[in-house]
């Protein structure tokens, strides 16, 4: 399916220069809506068609994390993009702020007592410069990630390009143009916006409202079984 959407990303790829970053954030109108798993699809295009291309993934704290044998947090989110990635980077270097509770990550950071600030996670995004990074955010574009940060605090200091995942149900078109605002208010760069279909009744005629709306590249990427899980 995206090696069929994804064109544009090849394209955006062959047109930076070395003063541009090298890499992408991706960030959404909301949780649960397709971000991961467009990450996913993202590295594994792009490990196809550039072949040595080498990727780090970055999602730097995670809520709603499972517990595990050895006592350990696991990310699904983060487990999966690492897999789609092939990156030589450890799960703990993708994602190395974890928490359980089900909740934003700022209130997770506040109910462990524990203290994380943006540049701690400005810092966890960090990789070699010979490698292409994929930075996942958490939650939506203002969801809290610290006690001193959003996504777009993130995304500000990063200065990465953004890939804009948009989940496809009732009222997405104004999360899009909210969350797009917001982006180019803050002078944020917009390479790709991926309407992900959150059912298999997903209203389709979506994705050709959003095209007439905004003048950035965009892809629809039908119902895959996930739930926006991914």
């Amino acid at each position: 399916m995206f090696d069929e959407l994804l064109p544009t990303v090849d394209t955006f790829l062959n047109a930076t220069d070395s003063a541009t970053p090298n890499g992408f954030f991706i960030t959404g109108t909301d949780t649960e809506i397709g971000k991961s798993y467009t990450t996913c699809r993202i590295a594994e295009y792009l490990l196809q068609k550039r072949p040595g291309l080498v990727i780090s993934p970055r999602k730097p704290i995670a809520s709603g994390c499972l517990p595990q044998p050895d006592g350990r947090l696991l990310s699904e989110d983060a487990d999966s993009v690492h897999s789609a990635s092939q990156t030589p980077d450890d799960l703990e270097t993708v994602c190395p702020y974890r928490f359980e509770p089900p909740i934003s990550p700022a209130r997770a950071i506040a109910q462990a007592g524990a203290d994380i600030r943006l540049n701690e996670l400005v810092e966890a995004c960090q990789a070699p410069q010979d490698r292409f990074r994929l930075v996942e955010g958490a939650g939506g574009l203002y969801s809290p990630l610290t006690p001193d940060a959003d996504n777009l605090d993130l995304i500000q200091r990063l200065r990465l390009p953004v890939v804009l995942v948009v989940g496809n149900k009732l009222g997405c078109l104004n999360h899009a143009l909210l969350t797009i605002r917001a982006l180019e208010a803050a002078k944020q760069p917009i390479t790709l916006i991926v309407l992900n279909d959150l059912s298999d009744n997903a209203d389709p005629e979506n994705f050709t409202d959003l095209q007439s709306l905004v003048p950035y590249p965009c892809v629809h990427t039908p119902y895959h079984g996930y739930q926006g899980q991914l």
